[in-house]
């Protein structure tokens, strides 16, 4: 077996998408013209789980603005005994589309909930948007769908962490899933909404304070950095908890709505295209995926820090898209702001 199989993929269905959220990797708001058709999905849905896929997420823009598009490709995974998530803002996701997505074999929806509800609406620029994000997390519950929350951190939303955390233990959900806010995609355009580190370190201990009496599990979504400053993290649960180094480019791939491979969403780099070339030729015959695999050595800071072994530098896309090299420290990071 090739020594990077595949094995979670998230597939950008469409660049639609009903909000126009300042933290998007992929700046939707409209539809490209030429995003791929179901049949076409299928044919490279089939190759992916040749290849050892075992995972497919489906994103955005808003997926479920494809409604009809997701639920055939759903069902299609099913089929083929491939498991499939969704990831959506809660829009549009009703009762009644729970209940079909549910028919059609989903193995889990994410919704994600960004503050309370008044900072929630600022963020995602559309008044009620956190009644139909609540409102999405409870179908998909009520469906008996594995149910996920995931929450960008913010300069604005920081303080609320609690509240947060108390709101949404009351919705039984599944995970919990945090990651900071990235300057990546349209969050190069807004970067007062990255945290300085005083409002992560605040952030994370709230979390870390409140993670092992919750009811559901927590993921960090990529190091936080948080950890900066403290002893370096013995056990297990505490390693887990800062983050462990990314598999993009090596387990993890994203497509774009229109077949092209990246080795994740947050990079702009192309690889080639699904509908000329076969997965296996682009993932095992790419310049760039073997630099990304190759790495032996990050910036001198990274290199020097007593946190590398756990963070493992960052964010190596957030690295790669503020600077151009693969190598440097992710500009995240307390020690290089």
């Amino acid at each position: 077996m090739d020594m990077w199989p595949i094995r979670d993929v998230r597939y950008q269905v469409t660049l639609a998408c009903n909000l126009s959220c300042p933290h998007c990797f992929a700046k939707a708001r409209q539809p490209l013209p030429d995003e791929l058709s179901v049949e076409e999905a299928k044919e490279i849905v089939l190759d992916l789980k040749e290849n050892g896929m075992r995972l497919l997420t489906m994103t955005g823009g808003e997926p479920l603005c494809r409604k009809d598009f997701v639920l055939e490709l759903g069902s299609f995974l099913s089929s083929i005994s491939a498991r499939y998530r969704v990831f959506t803002n809660g829009i549009l996701l009703d009762e009644e589309l729970a209940s079909e997505l549910k028919d059609r074999g989903v193995s889990e929806i994410q919704v994600s909930v960004d503050g309370l509800e008044d900072t929630h609406d600022s963020f995602r620029g559309m008044n009620g948007a956190f009644k139909r994000a609540i409102r999405a997390v409870r179908a998909s519950k009520q469906e008996g769908i594995k149910t996920a929350v995931r929450l960008t951190i913010t300069q604005q939303n920081h303080k609320e962490v609690p509240a947060i955390i108390e709101y949404i233990a009351g919705l039984e959900i599944d995970a919990f899933r945090v990651r900071p806010f990235v300057s990546v995609g349209r969050g190069s355009e807004n970067e007062k909404y990255i945290p300085t580190p005083e409002a992560m370190i605040e952030a994370f201990s709230h979390i870390e304070e409140k993670r092992k009496n919750l009811p559901f599990p927590f993921q960090l979504i990529t190091p936080s950095f948080h950890f900066l400053g403290k002893d370096p993290p013995k056990t297990r649960s505490e390693k887990s908890f800062v983050g462990s180094r990314c598999v993009c480019g090596k387990q993890l791939c994203a497509i774009t709505p229109d077949g092209w491979l990246k080795p994740c969403g947050y990079f702009s780099v192309k690889l080639g295209n699904l509908r000329e070339q076969k997965f296996a030729e682009i993932w095992n015959n790419n310049a760039f995926l073997d630099k990304m695999r190759s790495i032996d050595r990050l910036s001198d800071v990274c290199m020097n820090c007593k946190y590398l072994v756990y963070c493992g530098g960052g964010c190596r896309a957030s690295a790669y898209e503020n600077t151009g090299d693969l190598c440097a420290t992710d500009p995240l990071c307390p020690l290089v702001r």
